[in-house]
């Protein structure tokens, strides 16, 4: 990580983002889909009497003590922050794909993007796993640009 959170983009990691773009993605959608329905008029936790004898009564101070509303607070926190590094990986890669030229790299890279193994593409193609491997180095260079 480097500064603010920032991660630095080198070849390396770029292709990892290329390989995990995939579920990067689909991790997104999910995350975005909303968890359950609640109405509007429903209220989660404890509500406080404002009339009558409860009223009177000592109420609760401090935090909750469901330890099932703690975790999904906590599960909560670590899907944002996540998503928010996935989605900057996501867009590091899909900012430099109008720096790849040639068909041939185009098409391995979108195959790539879909979640198409090397083996699978140099089949698809006909080309060799050395070629596909050279080409996909290629792709590397030319997004590093």
């Amino acid at each position: 990580m480097g500064k603010q959170g920032q991660i630095k983009v080198t070849k390396e990691n770029l292709l990892q983002w290329i390989e995990n773009y995939r579920w990067m993605v689909e991790t997104i959608e999910e995350a975005r889909q909303p968890v359950a329905k609640v109405d509007n008029n429903s209220y989660i936790g404890a509500k406080t009497a404002m009339y009558g004898i409860e009223a009177t009564l000592p109420k609760a101070s401090g935090g909750t003590s469901d330890p099932v509303f703690t975790e999904v607070q906590r599960r909560v926190y670590s899907l944002n922050y996540r998503i928010k590094e996935y989605e900057h990986k996501i867009a590091e890669v899909q900012n430099r794909i109008p720096f790849v030229e040639g068909d041939r790299e185009v098409e391995v890279l979108h195959r790539l993007l879909d979640g198409d193994s090397m083996r699978a593409i140099g089949k698809h193609m006909r080309l060799s796993s050395t070629t596909i491997f050279r080409v996909r180095n290629n792709i590397l260079s030319q997004m590093m640009k």
